[in-house]
């Protein structure tokens, strides 16, 4: 019987394996032609298994010797860079965070970027919002593991686009994304996972991403408010929404269309419409809403997808002169922090959205840690519904 090669011929035989020598090579030409420096990251392992045409565990053998070798270095799950500079990250002990998210104003951003104190965020949220209410939840988080954050407003396509440009010569460990849209630029946040670059997306998500994400259960959220509507005695139901290619918006406008099945009420495209106007974050709904009540059967309620739809409804509503319950019944996902200041009072659907930045935060963090399971974690937060009546 042989004998039991000893550790020692066993990492030789491997440091001159075939596949080995294939993976080093690969990334020696790589980081000479790409003219990366100590600190670099590397393409993820799944990127150089399919460049290389070999199994994903053979490359990750291979990138553990060269690991071991020195050529490389490997921070738990924030990824793996050229070596010879992980010691000086490794002890400042401090992570560095994105937050890619839309619609900060500019003096936002500046208090934002501008109050990070002792490797510590401090946000002062002068200005209520969905957005900001999740960053408050994610920084409430990321101030107990010693993070910096750096806030990229990414307001429109073009510049997210620059935003994910940016981020590699940023180094950030690892980044919190609110989308601005789900498609447009998909390949490009695919490329950061794909380079091993920890991403939790946070209220809506690209599908085509291999990511971690957090969310509101939209689908059930507005299955539970179209179902409120049909319990009243509501048949024609509307649905304002903005058509786009948001996962929150498909997945809102999936569970409308649920809970009308499960009611054996009829799907009408007519009455699922969306704004004339929309810019800067700003609807109207005027046509739509004249449009739905002049039909030959015209609805009684309607669904609202989100914030800016409620108020447009309402604006419309004052401008057509129409009073609510009683000429029309509506129903909308609504922040909290608006809801008191209202004049005309209607049943809302709430988010957990600090929740949802301490949850996408924790999960960030984890994944960051090499404590989060393999698999990307699909977390999904339960709704409230606010009913006027109740």
């Amino acid at each position: 019987m042989a004998d039991k090669p000893t550790l020692a011929e066993a990492r030789l035989e491997g440091r001159t394996s075939p596949s080995y020598v294939k993976v080093r090579n690969w990334l020696i030409d790589h980081i000479t032609r790409e003219q990366l420096e100590p600190g670099d990251r590397i393409p993820s392992e799944r990127v150089l298994a399919s460049a290389l045409g070999l199994s994903r565990p053979t490359v990750a053998r291979a990138v553990a010797e060269l690991v071991s070798d020195g050529l490389l270095m490997r921070e738990e799950r924030s990824g793996t860079f050229v070596g010879d500079r992980g010691g000086a990250r490794r002890q400042s002990g401090v992570r560095s965070i994105g937050v890619v998210m839309p619609w900060l104003t500019q003096d936002a951003q500046g208090q934002v970027t501008a109050r990070v104190e002792h490797d510590k965020v401090k946000v002062p949220f002068w200005r209520e919002s969905m957005h900001l209410e999740i960053l408050q939840g994610a920084v409430s988080v990321l101030n107990e593991h010693n993070c910096r954050l750096l806030v990229l407003p990414n307001n429109t396509v073009k510049e997210e686009a620059e935003v994910l440009d940016r981020i590699p010569k940023e180094r950030l460990d690892g980044v919190l994304v609110i989308p601005i849209d789900c498609e447009a630029n998909e390949a490009l946040f695919a490329g950061a996972a794909d380079d091993g670059l920890p991403i939790v997306f946070v209220d809506r998500y690209c599908r085509g991403v291999e990511s971690d994400r957090v969310t509101s259960d939209n689908f059930d959220g507005a299955r539970m408010a179209t179902q409120y509507l049909i319990e009243k005695g509501h048949r024609r139901i509307a649905f304002f929404t903005d058509f786009s290619a948001m996962t929150s918006s498909q997945d809102r406008l999936a569970g409308y269309r649920a809970a009308l099945e499960e009611a054996r009420i009829p799907y009408d495209e007519s009455i699922v419409c969306g704004p004339q106007i929309a810019r800067f974050g700003w609807w109207r709904l005027d046509f739509a809403l004249e449009h739905c009540l002049g039909l030959p059967d015209p609805i009684t309620g309607v669904v609202c997808m989100n914030d800016t739809s409620v108020l447009a409804t309402l604006e419309a509503t004052d401008r057509l002169g129409l009073s609510m319950p009683e000429d029309l019944e509506m129903i909308g996902f609504f922040d909290d922090h608006f809801a008191h200041d209202m004049r005309t009072p209607f049943s809302r659907v709430k988010q957990q959205t600090m929740e949802m930045g301490r949850v996408a935060a924790q999960l960030l963090m984890a994944r960051i840690a090499g404590e989060a399971p393999a698999e990307p974690q699909h977390v999904e937060l339960p709704t409230e519904l606010a009913a006027l009546d109740s």
